[in-house]
């Protein structure tokens, strides 16, 4: 057997299949837990997925690599892995061969998970617009000035819900602003009826919340009785 023509034989069904680099547009969110876990999306253009050619996107955040899930041409979206470095910027670098990195140009941050405490106060009306003190730890610095640090108001459920109910079950996002590292501000949002529950939770990037979630009910003043009475009337029920 000639070797050298069996070689040169199979050298002509080697394929090498050439990709363009990706043009990144938008990654977020740009915060995740220590944990990992945190889902990023980035879009943009000529994301490329053909395993035949050992073709699929890989993320790489501060030198920790990742597979990356391809949804299209335009999207992809990374799973942060673990990190022990907490509140520092690290690169967000794409791959679509696990080799070839292109830096995005944007930068990533980890941080340790808050903890939610209290809030204050427990209860407001219906019509929206109280605003709420949210006490705990761990609430990082990296958060201010964020679009993507939100309070999440979901309507707290009975156990024999339908699941119909369960489907039409209120769920609303209001803007969150920190005012000192151990205090959040958010205001409620309308749309609860009077005798809502709803949990209280918290997140800094839009995606990863808080574990621990706080009760808060909304109430609705219809009138009073009686409507008249004396003026020398002391401590009378209405």
């Amino acid at each position: 057997m000639d070797l050298e023509s069996s070689f040169k034989d199979s050298a002509k069904h080697v394929q090498y299949y050439y990709y363009r680099q990706p043009i990144i547009k938008k990654v977020e969110p740009l915060l995740g837990l220590i944990e990992g876990g945190t889902p990023i999306s980035i879009t943009g253009a000529w994301f490329d997925e053909k395993v035949e050619y050992g073709v699929f996107p890989f993320c790489r955040i501060g030198g920790l690599l990742g597979k990356a899930k391809f949804f299209s041409t335009t999207k992809i979206v990374c799973i942060s892995p673990k990190s022990t470095i907490i509140n520092e910027t690290m690169r967000i670098e794409v791959s679509l061969n696990g080799v070839d990195f292109i830096n995005t140009r944007y930068l990533f941050s980890y941080y340790d998970i808050p903890i939610l405490d209290d809030i204050l106060p427990k209860s407001g009306p219906i019509t929206g617009g109280s605003n709420i003190w949210l006490k705990g730890k761990r609430f990082s610095k990296l958060a201010e000035g964020l679009k993507t640090v939100k309070c999440r108001f979901t309507e707290i459920m009975s156990d024999d819900a339908t699941d119909d109910e369960i489907s039409k079950m209120k769920i609303k996002y209001i803007p969150a602003y920190p005012i000192d590292g151990e205090t959040m501000k958010c205001t409620t949002p309308p749309g609860f009826v009077g005798g809502d529950q709803a949990w209280i939770d918290l997140t800094f990037n839009g995606a990863d919340y808080t574990a621990n979630k706080i009760k808060f009910d909304f109430y609705s003043i219809y009138g009073s009785f009686p409507k008249s009475g004396p003026t020398d009337a002391y401590r009378g029920f209405i």
